[in-house]
């Protein structure tokens, strides 16, 4: 309360000390060879300017008999309005940046065109590094801004370079082990290449066991995933790109969000409801042939019937050759089993399926078989209307596998 007063009357005084020198220099202005129009006009400035500042002195004066009362309601207002969790997920000043922020769709590029993955996954790690460095502007930090320090034209990205402040380097990549301990010091990621099948991937992180990646081709899932998804794989990358400096960057990963899934044995699921005990299967860890999808997982020691596959759950799974599906599913997602091109063997216990989305086997082996069990083929049919499965393949009803459904176990 006294140093707003204290200010105040400071404020008060410095007002007093302007007017009384715009005073003096209008008395001045019949001094100064001017034609009259000229000097009425500079009079009546500087008279204008000097009844702005008064009328500015008199609100402050009463400023300072208002008490800090009002400042501290405001103050537990904006708290009450972060509380409620009507504030956006901007990293604030001087805060460390969650694993949800570093995570989120939006911080993910896809390349603009042919040949340039490389460059657009540096990007992506190098805003990742902004964000985690403190930047307030790293949505500025673009494909295009980054190529003029770091693309050489008819040769690619080059082995070292800085931009937006961020110094990258390169290396050869011998082993998992080594990208682990990488990711261990780089939060922001690594940029793997695999030079035989040209294409490059971030990977974000080494997560429960699992790489997790953002994929800049187009025909990719955004966000991010786990490598099984990806272009290319772990042991296929010959090289890497890191980031040099700065060091030592860190993040907030506290309780992973449910929105970034739980391992259980071979498959990533997130819980739908937590009161109903649902959850969906949001797809695979490692690059297994075969599949099985429960009817439940355990997920921290808590049972969860699995109810959905998610949209794009196994799109691109080009080695995925055969998937059983458990009865408590209601709802097979869009493109869920998208450019499967070696998945040969579809069993779905459909007793409880309702929904399976547009192009959901579109692109799976020609010569497909696809059973259902506990359910009309007409009806089962019906559900596969606008799912894109191949004319060739076969539809029939039983089951003709040898996996076995089980509940999972995390």
């Amino acid at each position: 309360m006294e140093e707003n007063q204290n200010r105040y009357q400071n404020q008060i005084s410095n007002s007093m000390t302007v007017l009384s020198r715009i005073h003096k220099k209008s008395q001045m202005i019949h001094k100064v060879s001017l034609n009259p129009v000229r000097r009425y006009m500079i009079r009546k400035a500087l008279l204008g300017t000097a009844l702005c500042l008064s009328m500015l002195s008199q609100t402050v004066s009463s400023s300072a008999k208002v008490t800090d009362e009002p400042q501290q309601s405001m103050q537990t207002e904006q708290t009450q309005v972060t509380q409620s969790g009507q504030q956006n997920d901007e990293p604030q000043a001087g805060s460390a940046v969650t694993f949800g922020q570093l995570n989120d769709n939006e911080v993910f590029l896809k390349q603009s065109q042919a040949r340039v993955c490389t460059l657009t996954a540096s990007t992506m790690m190098i805003r990742r590094a902004a964000m985690l460095s403190g930047n307030p502007d790293w949505r500025q930090i673009t494909e295009k801004s980054v190529r003029k320090s770091a693309w050489a034209e008819k040769t690619g990205l080059k082995w070292n370079f800085t931009a937006a402040g961020v110094s990258v380097t390169h290396k050869t990549l011998s082993s998992k082990t080594e990208l682990i301990r990488l990711l261990d010091k780089h939060p922001e990621g690594v940029v793997i290449y695999n030079s035989r099948k040209p294409h490059a991937i971030l990977v974000t992180d080494y997560t429960d066991g699992v790489f997790y990646c953002s994929d800049p081709a187009n025909d990719k899932p955004d966000g991010r995933y786990p490598v099984a998804q990806a272009s290319i794989t772990i042991e296929s990358a010959s090289r890497c790109w890191y980031v040099k400096n700065p060091v030592n960057l860190t993040v907030d990963k506290g309780t992973l969000s449910q929105q970034f899934g739980q391992r259980v044995d071979n498959l990533i699921y997130t819980i739908l409801d937590e009161d109903a005990k649902t959850a969906a299967c949001t797809g695979r860890a490692f690059a297994d042939a075969a599949v099985v999808v429960p009817d439940t997982v355990q997920i921290q020691g808590v049972e969860y019937q699995v109810v959905q596959i998610s949209e794009g759950a196994f799109a691109d799974a080009d080695n995925l050759k055969e998937i059983v599906i458990g009865a408590d599913l209601t709802d097979i997602g869009p493109r869920a089993f998208y450019q499967c091109t070696s998945l040969q063997k579809v069993t779905i216990n459909a007793a409880s399926l309702q929904k399976i989305g547009t192009d959901a086997f579109a692109k799976i082996h020609k010569k497909a078989k696809i059973f259902v069990v506990g359910n009309r083929i007409e009806t089962f049919a019906a559900l596969l209307s606008g799912t894109s499965v191949p004319v060739t393949a076969t539809i029939g009803i039983g089951a003709d596998s040898n996996l076995q459904i089980r509940s999972q176990k995390g």
